[in-house]
């Protein structure tokens, strides 16, 4: 019958998982079986899941493949057994809802990474305010912008972008590199009182 062998594996991982319990470590009982240990680990993951959802499983071998169960339920025991298996829970009724070809849905975690820059983003003021011109980036003059650069940086010694708009505003913005520029670019251009 097409689709056992997600029933199979998932008997396998009750089976290994006896074996667990008594004191065989997963190498072993991976070395055993000639089966690699991550799926011995992931099908014994599977053993621990609710006996209603296995009795369901078992009744929809066609839905609950192999590949379903060790690579889409098994990879995610983190997310899945959080609240009971309320996850697990949901996604095969939804599965079994769906038929052949679905796929469990996992909310995305977002990394620390993104959430970094979300946090950045949270912290950021705005350099500009909303009273510049909405076109002043805009420049009309690229030769004039490219010369005054030059000059800026020979002078004070940063990078800079300069823009003009039709009216002849301009805009300048500095590339500083870390703190220590800001520091010397502001000590530059505040004046000696004392």
């Amino acid at each position: 019958m097409k689709g056992c062998a997600g029933v199979q594996i998932m008997e396998k991982g009750i089976v290994w998982r006896r074996e667990l319990l008594s004191g065989s470590p997963v190498q072993s009982i991976a070395t055993k079986y000639n089966v690699n240990s991550q799926v011995v680990s992931r099908a014994i993951w599977l053993a621990r899941i609710p006996e209603d959802l296995k009795v369901i499983i078992k009744q929809n071998p066609e839905v609950f493949t192999r590949g379903t169960l060790i690579n889409g339920f098994a990879s995610k025991r983190s997310q899945c057994e959080k609240n009971s298996f309320e996850l697990v829970r949901s996604e095969i009724l939804r599965m079994v809802k769906e038929g052949v070809g679905s796929k469990p849905k996992f909310p995305k975690k977002s990394s620390p990474l993104q959430k970094q820059k979300k946090k950045q983003k949270q912290n950021l003021v705005p350099l500009i305010e909303d009273k510049t011109p909405p076109n002043l980036s805009v420049t009309t003059d690229i030769v004039e912008a490219m010369t005054a650069e030059k000059q800026i940086k020979e002078a004070l010694g940063f990078h800079c972008r300069v823009a003009f708009n039709e009216a002849g505003e301009s805009q300048v913005t500095f590339n500083l590199k870390n703190k220590k520029d800001l520091n010397t670019f502001i000590d530059m251009v505040t004046p000696n009182l004392f």
